[in-house]
């Protein structure tokens, strides 16, 4: 969600939310003093609303934050643990493949060294652009790794020693594993009915500021922006650690670039 401003820098992703949360709440202020004006209220006389309302709605919002914010840490920390699975596996089968007949160690190097090429310049900008898990793009990565198994399978299949085969099979297998794994952390965030929730109380309270400071015009002026700012920053965190694989503190294929033993035409990759 939000693709457009996950992809933005952080200064500039901070200033787009804080202008957005600004005219949000001028037109709020517009409404409450034309809906107060309509209900016969006189403009500078104080209210029948206690002022507790604000604390509980903003500490609703504030508890609506941190239930995200938790999920979203969850989530980085599975993408992060999700490629190194990927990338540990992938050396691993390297180093199993060592002790295979030449021409077979070839084709396993071949297909590994075409798999992370192609997962570093296909599916990283791919994720970095929010595609669903289900986009064809993700689907060359995955041909090249079932390639790579069937070779393998087939071999122990024909082989006088099949067993010898397996621990390279559980390796190939574990690799797909967590390829299924990063891909499915690439779609995880925040939720419609989560940034629906969390936008319906910051305005509900943002109004509730309006109403309780309306016969002080400057005062709900100056309440009203300041909690813009809280907000605009919660907004800013949330949506800066919304998808693990999109924005400037996304997860980084540095585990791919860093593993040993690879094609050197892996060196010239970058995300």
């Amino acid at each position: 969600m939000f693709v457009l401003l996950h992809q933005l820098s952080l200064p500039v992703m901070f200033a787009a939310v804080l202008v957005i949360c600004f005219v949000i709440t001028r037109i709020v202020i517009g409404l409450v003093r034309v809906a107060i004006a309509k209900g016969g209220y006189v403009a500078d006389e104080a209210l029948p609303i206690r002022e507790s309302i604000v604390g509980v709605c903003a500490t609703i919002f504030g508890l609506m934050v941190a239930f995200s914010a938790a999920g979203l840490w969850a989530d980085s920390l599975a993408a992060r643990s999700a490629v190194q699975q990927e990338a540990d596996a992938v050396e691993n089968v390297l180093v199993l493949s060592s002790s295979l007949p030449a021409d077979l160690q070839t084709n396993v190097r071949d297909n590994l060294t075409a798999y992370v090429a192609q997962v570093i310049s296909g599916d990283w900008p791919a994720m970095a652009n929010g595609e669903h898990i289900e986009s064809p793009v993700f689907d060359r990565s995955g041909d090249i790794l079932i390639n790579a198994i069937g070779l393998v399978s087939r071999q122990a299949g024909t082989s006088a020693r099949p067993a010898a085969y397996q621990p390279l099979v559980n390796q190939l297998l574990a690799v797909r594993h967590a390829r299924l794994l990063r891909l499915s952390a690439s779609n995880t965030g925040m939720s419609w009915a989560q940034w629906i929730a969390v936008w319906i109380i910051s305005t509900a309270t943002v109004a509730a500021i309006a109403i309780c400071n309306n016969h002080v015009p400057r005062m709900q002026i100056l309440a009203t922006h300041i909690f813009v700012v809280v907000v605009t920053s919660a907004y800013f965190v949330i949506l800066a650690h919304d998808r693990p694989f999109m924005g400037q503190i996304s997860v980084q294929p540095a585990a791919f670039l860093s593993i040993n033993g690879l094609h050197p035409v892996l060196s010239g990759q970058r995300p």
